[in-house]
């Protein structure tokens, strides 16, 4: 399509007291589109020497049965292919038809179109060769692995300018959601409750940088770019007290672009009823561990699947986690919107007797205590004001008090569990008044999954301590999961401040160890366990293959 405008050139030169559209202009704009239609499908060139022409051989007929004047709004070009193919040069042949304002007024039979100075053979070679269909992940280059990606190009290594800069995404977070997305989000500025991105300290996005999807549309088209760039002194790594981000932080970085895009699409307008937005499953590679040079990390998020069923709201999503042009996160999740009284019904995980371990009498006489002593920094804002040299003390730290999801370590049984690689229960008590209560979400405090995903690995990581000893361990440091191992979760309940009690387990299923190599390239060890979250009794989570990894100091 393209709009008219009464000053346009080719009108206003195309007579002085008779303004129409030249009728060689009307039948160019047809090729034009047919050029358009060929670059999408992927007949492009690198090469001066190639261009498009008309087909040697080939008569056309063209008819005009209507003028574009100064009092046409819009002019509507349609295509019809016909024939393509190759001699040896890429051609076609097409009919196409121009509208005015609705109405036929052009017919082009038999447009043709070949593109000389190359051939189907070069095509091939060119698009096999860009890396456009394909993007390599970040892993050892005698291992790279193809990912389909999402958008046809690799992402940019830089910040690139925002359509949503960070000002609309923290005003959607816990400000007017008018001002983030416009008039239809106005009656949740006052009147209404909005399902909300987390905000800070646990906001990790900064800015939406491409919108390849319709707003107000609840469908599963599109995709969106975001990015999100990685402070060197973030309250997280100083928290976490390891080299590299915490698992629970690229997993946000991750899913939050899904919740903008979420809201972007109008999904809170599609019930009467306010809606809260809730994970609830997911499937993804973690391929490299993000540290504090990491610069600007840029995600991409493309909805999948939209279904409504009995007032709740699905939605599924692929996302993906670039650094530089590797995507290094890669994965798939679903979503809900729920009401609070379907929320307030939760029944948790489906037949947890079946999949969790239940430690026997032996096993439980068996058990180990474990002290595990709190440390500074206690908060988020504790943490920012930490030291520089003090941030990543080295080796294979337990997280502080700001980041720690464990308060106790009741029963750990070495040689416990289904396998017999061990078994480990750790506790913690809900306190309302928690910094991540306050920031996921605005309005409505739920401490984020993705927390409770931590917690797990907290536990192997303690379970890897007393395996291999501290002064061992404090020769490395702990992978945020396990890099080129696919991890699962599920979430079928919530932790809100009225809760009491949060138990986490974790059923060991392999332990790999062995010495450094003659390089220093191989990790030490691997220990890999699935898991369940419980809260007031109630099995909510469920996790698969989690782990973590020993890796030797100053080797990433």
């Amino acid at each position: 399509e393209a709009d008219i405008h009464p000053d346009d050139w080719f009108l206003t030169c195309h007579f002085v007291d008779d303004m129409v559209m030249p009728g060689t202009l009307m039948y160019d704009c047809c090729v034009q589109t047919l050029r358009i239609f060929l670059m999408r499908i992927g007949w492009v060139a690198e090469h001066d020497t190639v261009c498009y022409e008309p087909v040697l051989g080939v008569s056309s007929a063209l008819r005009c049965r209507g003028p574009v004047t100064r009092a046409t709004k819009v002019v509507t070009y349609e295509l019809h292919v016909k024939e393509m193919g190759y001699g040896p040069e890429p051609y076609v042949i097409a009919d196409a038809l121009m509208y005015g304002d609705g109405e036929k007024i052009v017919r082009f039979i038999d447009m043709s179109l070949m593109m000389t100075g190359t051939t189907k053979a070069q095509l091939d070679d060119l698009w096999n060769a860009s890396g456009s269909r394909t993007a390599q992940v970040a892993s050892e280059p005698n291992n790279q692995i193809a990912v389909t990606p999402i958008g046809e190009i690799a992402a940019s290594p830089n910040p690139k300018p925002a359509i949503y800069d960070y000002d609309r995404i923290l005003a959607f977070s816990v400000g007017n959601p008018s001002e983030a997305f416009g008039e239809p989000y106005r009656v949740f500025d006052q009147e209404r409750r909005i399902a909300r991105l987390p905000g800070p300290p646990f906001q990790f996005l900064d800015r939406v940088t491409e919108v390849h999807a319709e707003p107000w549309e609840l469908n599963s088209k599109g995709w969106i770019e975001c990015q999100y760039d990685v402070p060197p002194d973030a309250w997280y790594f100083a928290a976490n007290r390891q080299r590299s981000m915490p698992f629970a932080v690229l997993l946000e970085i991750a899913l939050q672009p899904c919740g903008w895009l979420a809201a972007y699409k109008g999904s809170a307008l599609s019930s009467q009823q306010d809606l809260k937005f809730r994970n609830l499953d997911g499937d993804a590679i973690l391929y490299r561990e993000v540290f504090p040079d990491a610069g600007t990390l840029t995600v991409r998020a493309r909805m999948t699947q939209v279904s409504k069923a009995g007032g709740m709201l699905i939605q599924k999503f692929d996302m993906q986690v670039w650094q530089g042009t590797q995507i290094i996160y890669d994965g798939n999740t679903a979503f809900g919107f729920f009401t609070k009284e379907a929320l307030a019904r939760q029944v948790g995980i489906n037949d947890p007797a079946s999949k969790c371990h239940v430690p026997s009498d032996a096993e439980c006489a068996r058990a180990k205590p474990i002290k595990w002593e709190f440390c500074a920094p206690d908060t988020p804002d504790d943490a920012e004001n930490i030291a520089p040299d003090e941030r990543q003390p080295g080796g294979a730290m337990l997280p502080s008090r700001a980041f720690r999801m464990i308060d106790r370590v009741e029963l750990f049984v070495p040689d416990g569990g289904s396998n017999g690689l061990g078994f480990i229960r750790g506790t913690k008590d809900v306190e309302p008044a928690e910094w991540f209560f306050a920031a996921h979400f605005y309005q409505d405090p739920v401490c984020p999954g993705s927390l409770g995903l931590e917690s797990m690995l907290q536990l192997l990581k303690i379970v890897a301590i007393e395996r291999f000893g501290s002064e061992f361990v404090s020769k490395c440091h702990f992978t945020p999961n396990v890099v080129g191992a696919r991890h699962t979760w599920s979430y079928r309940g919530q932790i809100i401040p009225d809760n009491h009690r949060v138990e986490v387990c974790a059923n060991i299923t392999s332990i790999e160890s062995g010495d450094v190599t003659h390089d220093g390239s191989d990790p030490l060890c691997t220990i890999r366990a699935n898991g369940w979250l419980s809260v007031d009794g109630i099995t909510i989570y469920e996790m698969g293959e989690f782990g973590v990894t020993l890796v030797p100091n100053g080797q990433k």
